[in-house]
């Protein structure tokens, strides 16, 4: 037997023993379902992380969460305040009160009750400045917190801010264990942090994996969810992910590798459960860390050098469709009629020519006897973005453009985007429900105020995209995202690729799983899971 397929056994058999019976070899039991993950987590501080917070939701509530439909849904809260409820009011001065009930009767795992302190410790720990968590987006927005009473929160908003409904997604701090503390050194927290959700870390064992334990008697149901224990491997390689998927020793893959799922249809043990995903995939275009991305003829020319149909066809096996901008039309502020980018190596090289990148004798451009090279960082272990940047390498070197690759495991690119160290990367964001792009695109959310890593310095689109966070009618607000959309294609920040079908292999006998189109993930609703006999 393979080493790799021992240690899977061992690991199963360690995590098994003293919690029921332990599961047949090679199937999920509601003793222990094995997650073939893809990479391990920075943190597990919801706030902090730079990745999806797979794992991270399993233990750490919101007070909201976007369901299987797309929908903003109460979690921790009662509700979701709205103008029409009253829980929303828009102030003579331009600001905006924002009411969160929050439900009675939860309590954190150690007993104590979740309260409106914690969302004011929340907002007051992100603004105080002594600690940047992940995007600090709508939370400099905020100017106060009241809390009349345990199970009611008054944020006070300096502005009207459309997203609020998402903005304690990644739900609330606990008061009573952080307050005082550095939080950049709160290990204890950081590592295993104190949640109200239906798991809770019963192990962390460094590059091999997390141990969630089920918590016994979760609130929304009064016991333990049916599913005891959730174990998440670390396998950044695809290729091995897939593998002990098929041989039984992981029982599911979320986010399945698009040019694998025609290898794991027949596999009778598993169901590929598929939704259209909010997200997108692109390459990332640094203006601030390689000059030369800062004229928009250059941009224009990497986008027409790409043939994305032919990546579909061939190495995505057709799984997802071509897209041309952040917004996807899942979501009603989708904007079709946008500037886009057609493979057109004529329009590309006419466009470098113009741009005063002249090609030498190697065929390979250069201006004042600077070469037109960059280097490009993605995933490793990926197979499918590996091969997608082997193909845009060739592309570009067609142009004239030299594009070199470095790949970085999954948990170490991420700190190194938010640091903004990188020429240019292929990844994805996975979106929200509500569809705000300010934190992408305007030029004063580069981080650690947001995720513009593209770097972008337009006053034209920033002014735009902040008149849409401060618009609180509907419609009115879509027109002006519309109107951002057009924008963003004009100028080219990036290089969009094509959406993110969402494919996750989960046990046959998996009963409860749906799958969600946003970044809330796969496990938004965990605490309904539940393994049916055969």
């Amino acid at each position: 037997m393979h080493r790799a397929a021992v240690a899977g056994l061992m690991l199963i058999a360690a995590v098994a023993c003293g919690g029921g019976d332990t599961p047949r070899a090679g199937g999920a039991s509601n003793d222990l379902l094995i997650v073939g993950y893809d990479r391990e987590p920075d943190t597990m501080n919801r706030y902090a992380t730079h990745i999806l917070e797979d794992i991270e939701s399993c233990v750490v509530e919101g007070l909201v969460t976007n369901d299987a439909q797309m929908r903003i849904v109460p979690v921790l809260a009662s509700e979701i305040p709205t103008i029409d409820n009253g829980g929303v009011v828009l102030r003579p001065d331009g600001g905006m009160d924002v009411t969160w009930k929050l439900r009675p009767g939860v309590t954190w795992h150690d007993g104590k009750p979740h309260t409106s302190a914690d969302v004011k410790f929340t907002v007051d720990a992100i603004n105080k400045g002594d600690w940047k968590p992940e995007s600090v987006d709508g939370f400099d927005r905020i100017s106060s917190v009241e809390t009349p009473d345990p199970l009611t929160a008054v944020v006070h908003y300096k502005e009207v801010y459309a997203p609020y409904q998402l903005q304690f997604v990644r739900g609330t701090l606990p008061r009573h264990v952080l307050e005082g503390r550095d939080l950049n050194s709160a290990n204890d927290y950081n590592r295993a942090p104190l949640g109200t959700g239906p798991y809770r870390v019963k192990e962390w064992k460094t590059g091999e994996y997390i141990l969630l334990e089920a918590v016994p008697t979760y609130w929304r149901t009064q016991r333990a969810p049916k599913i005891r224990q959730l174990l998440f491997r670390f396998l950044t390689n695809t290729t091995t992910r897939i593998n002990l998927l098929k041989s039984g020793e992981v029982h599911m893959v979320a986010l399945v590798p698009w040019d694998k799922v025609r290898e794991l249809s027949p596999v009778p043990t598993i169901r590929l459960n598929k939704v259209v995903g909010n997200g997108y995939e692109h390459v990332t275009l640094n203006q601030r860390h390689f000059p030369a991305f800062a004229d928009v003829r250059v941009r224009q020319a990497l986008a027409h050098a790409v043939d994305r149909i032919l990546l579909i066809k061939t190495i995505l096996d057709g799984q997802v469709e071509v897209v041309n901008g952040p917004i996807q039309p899942l979501s009603p502020a989708y904007e079709p009629n946008v500037t886009t980018y057609a493979y057109d190596t004529t329009k590309a090289n006419a466009l470098l020519d113009a741009a005063g990148w002249t090609r030498g004798a190697n065929g390979m451009r250069s201006r004042n006897g600077a070469p037109l090279a960059f280097t490009l960082i993605t995933q490793s272990g990926f197979a499918i973005r590996e091969n997608v940047s082997q193909t845009l390498q060739q592309s570009l070197k067609a142009i004239g453009v030299d594009m070199q690759i470095r790949l970085l495991d999954g948990t170490s690119i991420s700190s190194v985007w938010f640091k903004g160290d990188f020429d240019a990367m292929l990844h994805w964001w996975q979106m929200g429900a509500d569809p705000e792009l300010t934190l992408f695109f305007a030029r004063d959310r580069m981080p650690p105020a947001g995720r513009n890593i593209n770097y972008l310095d337009d006053a034209a689109l920033t002014s735009v995209l902040y008149e849409s966070d401060r618009t609180a009618d509907v419609a009115a607000r879509i027109t002006l995202l519309k109107r951002a959309q057009q924008q963003i294609a004009a100028l080219v920040p990036e290089i969009v690729l094509y959406n993110t079908a969402k494919i996750d292999a989960v046990p046959a006998t998996l009963k409860g799983f749906t799958g969600n189109p946003t970044n809330a993930g796969p496990f938004w609703n965990v605490h309904e899971w539940e393994i049916l006999p055969k």
